[in-house]
């Protein structure tokens, strides 16, 4: 059985398996979303053709509509799959969908049925070029299902004030506040909730995050929410009235107030989504004394020294397929201008998290905590190419400095120099003693090799599916086809082939070796170069296990390129793994001073403090982290680990169960461990068969089996996955020595035994 899934990307699933070989085939999947979306009735073969092929003549485009249900027929394997001839539609019997199951929960009244399938907006991250009529319907259709979405997490609220459950209310509540950060409404449920929780502390800190972003973003607050954070203040607000939720009308959006890049019609900015949200949760949790500094009762006050963000560059060229080269630009500067000792430079995934997003200059500078902003254009056009750029600062919007750059492709690196060079005088920036003259390193003479590393390093940043990281393999492989001496290449190509190995998309055995090989080729060629020195630290460490030279390799990565947040975050890992809690946190908080918005960094946190059995503090953060992205697996998987630490057995099931739903197998296998410590053998039994039935098909860690038996107390199975998980280097088989699974194996001499095969030189 096929299934499409359209809510937070698109899709399409078979037996629970990705289809990755139709990921880049958008046409056939709008085809099958517009199906799916009138499955009660279908469409004419006429009205699917200005949705698809707008600029083609009609017989064209019939002949174009006729090729692609072949080509999806066959490719599917499924004779059947689409049905009719002048008015086609989807068969059920072949293909299912989350618009028709969202639909339906919706109207039976099965709000948490509705909520397990909304994983985000429809069709999120999903365009389609050059088709206007598409696009607008999108955007339609997105605005309805979100405005069910939202009176569904409203009537959960209310179901759950009926019965008393303060926490879940709270927690449908923030969700509300995450999806439609600017709404009054949201707003003002979410503190009383909080007010009638007991915190009233939260209620008001949320209250001051919502107010600050407002005023940026409509120019005033909502006479409600100011009459509800006034009495909070004074402690008369009324209980929380359970009432029927009304009709959801979403937060109005303000025009642009800044230049920064903004995403095609229908596109949404997920990361600025997730971006707004992450302030809110962050100044709820008081996760960083830093970020609450930044958010006094009065004005904010500019951050000392000199400080920079690089906004991403917006690509002027027309063609959506040069995003690639105009982010990868973006990602050169701030790379370049990072390694400036002593200027602060904003992370590349916090500089991202904001793109598309309509905030002030001022607002991204306060959310960076920096001074000033960079924020230029691209434009391609065959061999030439002109970028503008400009310097600002952020607390009167005076231009420090501005030029634009007409040249060929090839003097790019040149045009980074100059911006380099430029802002450095702009900002009086000193250069230490210790630096080369040219602050553009470890590039290549050939432009083209250049732009395929820029498009591998685009995806690898972008793309976490199978399809993503196998493209930036090949991307990385041509641009050293190229020119064999491009040391970046090298590195680039370790970190894919690494995150192959992984993330279980090809066996450790095979892909971290190649990873090992490229890592010490780029070195070869360029011992100077950090993100090298970092690609073979991580695969020393998870696949050699030799903790010793990947921690001076680590260390090396940092000391070379200090606001490389990639070194930071493995290296964190790596410490947290050997018991090491209180270094690996001083990792991250480095790297969180630089990149407060990479998801990576609460992610990586709660693991620690997981790791550390201290379960509040991992909850805390784990779940900023699923604001930040919550397609985060090991997020999911780490909060139910920290559930089961404080007895919260039924919450850790649920945290499982949505990382099963995201990544497979692996977390399915976690899941079975959750059922089992929960007292439900035959459901952890069953979990666990499933997972073992799709090893002759697909790559399942080892290591993610032992800890289903150990939740069975099944200590031979446990001990013989194990062992398979040592024979195999399975990921975080090496930092078994603080997993909770396997606490009770301590005692047993075989562990013993293994323990100390692990930890053996090699």
């Amino acid at each position: 059985m096929l299934k499409l899934h359209t809510f937070g990307g698109c899709y399409l699933e078979r037996e629970g398996t990705r289809l990755e070989a139709l990921t880049a085939q958008r046409k056939a999947l709008a085809l099958l979303v517009l199906l799916a979306a009138s499955r009660e009735r279908g469409m004419s073969r006429d009205s699917v053709l200005p949705f698809l092929w707008p600029d083609s003549d009609e017989d064209r485009a019939r002949t174009s509509l006729k090729q692609l249900v072949h080509s999806l027929r066959s490719q599917l394997q499924a004779p059947d799959l689409i049905l009719g001839t002048a008015d086609i539609h989807l068969n059920p019997a072949i293909i299912g969908d989350d618009i028709t199951d969202f639909r339906t929960a919706i109207a039976r009244g099965d709000f948490a049925a509705a909520m397990v399938l909304y994983q985000g907006p429809f069709l999120d991250g999903f365009y389609l070029r050059d088709t206007d009529a598409f696009e607008r319907w999108v955007s339609a259709e997105r605005s309805l299902h979100a405005q069910s979405a939202f009176r569904a997490m409203e009537s959960l609220a209310e179901q759950a004030a009926q019965r008393g459950d303060w926490r879940d209310v709270v927690a449908w509540w923030r969700r509300l506040s995450q999806a439609d950060p600017l709404s009054a409404r949201a707003a003002t449920g979410l503190m009383r909730a909080l007010d009638a929780s007991g915190d009233r502390t939260a209620a008001l800190q949320h209250a001051r995050v919502y107010q600050i972003l407002v005023s940026q973003e409509l120019g005033e607050v909502d006479p409600l929410v100011a009459d509800v954070v006034e009495r909070l203040k004074q402690g008369t607000l009324p209980p929380l009235i359970v009432a029927k939720p009304q009709p959801w009308v979403p937060a109005p959006r303000a025009q642009p107030v800044s230049p920064l890049a903004s995403p095609p019609a229908g596109r949404l900015a997920t990361r600025g989504r997730f971006a707004i949200a992450a302030v809110v949760v962050i100044a709820l949790t008081g996760a960083y004394a830093a970020w609450r500094a930044a958010i006094p009762e009065g004005p904010n006050p500019q951050p000392a020294g000199v400080s920079l963000a690089v906004l991403p560059f917006a690509n002027t060229s027309g063609d959506p397929a040069d995003e690639a080269f105009s982010d990868g630009l973006t990602d050169e500067l701030i790379a370049t201008l990072g390694r400036i000792h002593d200027m602060k430079v904003a992370g590349r995934t916090s500089s991202f998290a904001l793109k598309g997003q309509r905030l002030s200059l001022r607002a991204v500078a306060d959310t960076l905590g920096v001074a000033t902003l960079l924020e230029g254009s691209v434009r391609r056009a065959g061999d030439r190419l002109k970028v503008t750029a400009q310097l600002v600062n952020a607390s009167d919007h005076a231009i420090l400095w501005a030029d634009s750059y007409d040249r060929e492709l090839r003097d790019i690196f040149a045009v980074q120099e100059e911006i380099a060079q430029s802002i450095v005088g702009a900002l009086r920036v000193k250069l230490s003693p210790r630096s080369d003259t040219a602050l553009v390193r470890g590039t290549t003479g050939d432009p083209l090799a250049y732009e395929l590393y820029l498009k591998g390093r685009y995806i690898w940043n972008t793309q976490l599916s199978r399809n993503g990281v196998l493209q930036a393999v090949s991307f990385f492989q041509r641009a050293i086809e190229r020119d064999s001496m491009f040391a970046r290449a090298h590195a680039g190509l370790s970190d894919a082939y690494a995150r192959l190995g992984a993330f279980g998309y090809g066996a450790p055995r095979q892909e971290f070796p190649r990873a090992l090989a490229a890592a010490r080729r780029a070195l070869a060629l360029d011992s100077t170069l950090g993100e090298a020195h970092a690609a073979l630290a991580h695969v020393l460490f998870v696949y050699e296990w030799d903790m010793k030279r990947s921690e001076e390799a680590y260390r090396r990565a940092i000391a070379l390129d200090p606001r490389y947040s990639f070194a930071r975050f493995s290296f964190a890992v790596m410490l947290q793994g050997q018991g090491r809690f209180d270094e690996a946190i001083a990792q991250l908080d480095t790297a969180r001073m630089t990149d407060p918005l990479a998801p990576a960094v609460p992610n990586v946190l709660g693991r620690v403090y997981v790791s550390a059995r201290q379960p509040d503090s991992a909850i805390r953060h784990l779940r900023e982290a699923l604001v930040l992205n919550p397609r985060l697996d090991l997020a999911h998987q780490q909060l139910g680990n920290a559930y089961l630490q404080k007895g919260m057995r039924r919450e850790a099931i649920e945290a499982f169960r949505a990382g099963a739903a995201i990544s497979g197998p692996r977390d399915s296998a976690h899941l079975a461990y959750a059922y089992a410590l929960n007292g439900q053998r035959a459901e952890a039994l069953r979990v666990l068969r499933s997972v073992l039935a799709t090893l002759d098909r697909r790559y399942v860690s080892p290591y993610a089996i032992a800890i289903a038996y150990a939740g069975l107390g099944n200590d031979e199975e446990t001990f013989r996955w194990l062992d398979r998980a040592y024979d195999e280097r399975a990921l975080f088989a090496a930092g078994m020595g603080v997993e909770q699974a396997f606490a009770g194996l301590h005692a047993d001499p075989r562990w013993k035994e293994l323990r100390q095969r692990v930890l053996a030189p090699r």
